[in-house]
């Protein structure tokens, strides 16, 4: 899970550079320059701060809405850290995707910083070592986030290095690229569930407790997110080299699989909170509005005869799912 439409697939002229892509610049400029221009390429910062908020704002009000434990929700410091948590390694979660990706983008995508030499991979090496130790560092109060978050960095460290030095998974099996790249999202998203646990004070539960209690919630998430990543590369006529889903399953298949990804979020979600209940339970409908920016979207795909998805849609979507689970939380909660 990135930052919604920050990196789009290559269409148009980029699809068809020559292999190398333009030269890069001689002289790139001191380390700190090198890495403005990976903000500025890579990970907009202000969409990227926006979109770490709303995300652990919004999964730690659907871990407080789901726990009837809880009856006085509200973010606090914790969650504060835990959004700074996610920032952080969404962005050395984006270094770790140039890297992998760089002989891809020299060919296809050459205006990007690393594929354009504006920021050198040793530059993102060293990112990675001291954004990880950062995290290490702000989340060692807490041993259960500390250590799920080190287990994502490691899992990332050797998904990358898999790629890099063995060539597995290729950078065109789309499928099992997703496959191998989401326990990376489902360690993050159980890291803020950990931090969750130790700010409500209800991390004396077992493990196995605690699973059980979050697999749905995980489910609402992950979800949403497969939707989100299956329409950021929806295209009706993919390019000669291309990585889109509708290679594999074919436009109207790889649609349906979005459609029914966000339908599929949403019934979890009300599986869980149950807003048929009434009471404060009721704002458990607010779950279906990310559902209709969906179906709107694919309304609009279809009838407009587009190239891609609507990219409101596809930037709106997941803030929205989050957006409306904080408000669930904190109207259960109140």
């Amino acid at each position: 899970m990135s930052p919604p439409a920050a990196r789009p697939a290559a269409a148009g002229p980029e699809a068809v550079t020559p292999a190398g892509g333009p030269a890069g610049p001689a002289d790139p400029g001191p380390l700190a320059v090198r890495l403005v221009a990976f903000l500025r390429g890579s990970f907009p910062l202000p969409l990227s701060l926006v979109f770490a908020g709303v995300w652990a704002l919004g999964a730690t009000g659907l871990f407080a809405a789901a726990d009837a434990r809880v009856v006085d929700w509200r973010p606090g410091w914790g969650t504060v850290g835990a959004a700074l948590t996610v920032l952080v390694d969404l962005l050395l979660m984006r270094a770790a995707d140039d890297l992998r990706d760089l002989p891809y983008d020299r060919r296809h995508n050459p205006s990007r910083p690393l594929a354009r030499g504006a920021v050198l991979p040793r530059d993102l090496y060293l990112l990675f070592g001291a954004g990880a130790a950062f995290l290490l560092l702000l989340n060692a109060g807490n041993r259960a986030a500390l250590l799920l978050i080190a287990a994502q960095l490691l899992y990332t460290v050797l998904l990358v290095g898999s790629e890099l030095w063995l060539g597995w998974p290729r950078g065109d099996a789309v499928v099992s690229g997703v496959l191998l790249s989401s326990p990376v999202q489902v360690l993050l998203n159980l890291y803020l569930y950990a931090v969750f646990l130790h700010d409500t004070g209800l991390d004396g539960d077992t493990v196995a407790r605690a699973g059980k209690h979050v697999l749905p919630l995980l489910a609402v998430i992950m979800l949403a997110a497969t939707h989100h990543e299956l329409v950021r590369k929806v295209v009706r006529e993919p390019g000669a080299h291309e990585r889109t889903y509708v290679r594999v399953f074919g436009l109207r298949t790889t649609v349906a699989l979005a459609l029914g990804s966000a339908a599929a979020s949403a019934a979890v979600s009300l599986a869980v909170l149950r807003p048929w209940a009434g009471g404060p339970a009721g704002w458990g409908w607010l779950a279906l509005l990310p559902v209709v920016v969906a179906a709107l979207a694919a309304r609009r795909f279809d009838r407009s005869g587009a190239a891609r998805w609507p990219v409101g849609a596809v930037v709106g979507y997941l803030p929205a799912v989050f957006l409306c689970h904080l408000l669930i939380g904190l109207a259960a909660t109140s």
